[in-house]
């Protein structure tokens, strides 16, 4: 009788051991590919796989970007963005455009239905203007990756900048962290026309990736 029931708790221990930790909802990849045409309007397609648990994630998410800026000489200036598509996991996800604060939200997901747990896969196309800085000796984009109004950690980032033809690569530069922060936690690789940039340590909640390229 003690021979079984040393063998039955160690089973049972076994089994307390393989039993996986609590998943937490994080964003597993955050992935963005950015096209600059020659008039400057700039085609960006993300790509965010997500962790979901029914938690802040129930009937999908919603992507935060600006509108409105203030320029190097104070001028406030209003950028185009308009949405071409959505999708969950390969297929067409329904979504709606806002209006917030200092620009639009796009909220993803149906009221009616909730996401099942596990891994998904978002994707966003839109186009936006006014994101080139012109200036004598060169062009510059400024851009920030992921925004930084996540609540979940970003476990990786990365964006891919393909320049219009005729432009090369000048001079560039990035920046990991909270709003304003100036951390490098990143790389970056500079192909004939395009430059990669990528983390190389996860984002907290609130902290993002920004780049700065000029050409």
């Amino acid at each position: 009788m003690i021979g079984t029931l040393r063998a039955l708790l160690a089973a049972a221990a076994l089994i307390l051991l393989a039993l996986p930790a609590h998943a937490q909802e994080r964003i597993l990849d955050f992935n963005s590919d950015i096209a600059i045409a020659p008039n400057g309007v700039l085609t960006v397609r993300e790509t965010i796989s997500v962790q979901a648990q029914g938690e802040r994630i129930q009937h999908g998410i919603f992507r935060d970007f600006p509108t409105t800026y203030i320029d190097r000489l104070g001028n406030r200036v209003r950028v185009r963005f308009d949405v071409q598509e959505v999708m969950r996991d390969g297929r067409p996800e329904p979504y709606v455009v806002e209006t917030i604060d200092n620009g639009r939200r796009v909220r993803i997901g149906d009221a009616d239905t909730f996401v099942e747990p596990g891994e998904h896969t978002y994707t966003i196309v839109y186009r936006t203007d006014r994101q080139i800085g012109f200036f004598a000796d060169y062009d510059e984009l400024y851009w920030n990756v992921t925004g930084n109004g996540w609540d979940f950690t970003i476990e990786h980032a990365a964006a891919t900048i393909h320049l219009p033809p005729g432009a090369t690569v000048k001079q560039y530069d990035f920046y990991t962290g909270p709003q304003g922060a100036q951390g490098k936690a990143a790389v970056a690789t500079v192909a004939a026309d395009d430059v990669l940039f990528a983390t190389t340590a996860s984002l907290d909640p609130r902290e993002g990736l920004t780049r700065s390229e000029e050409h």
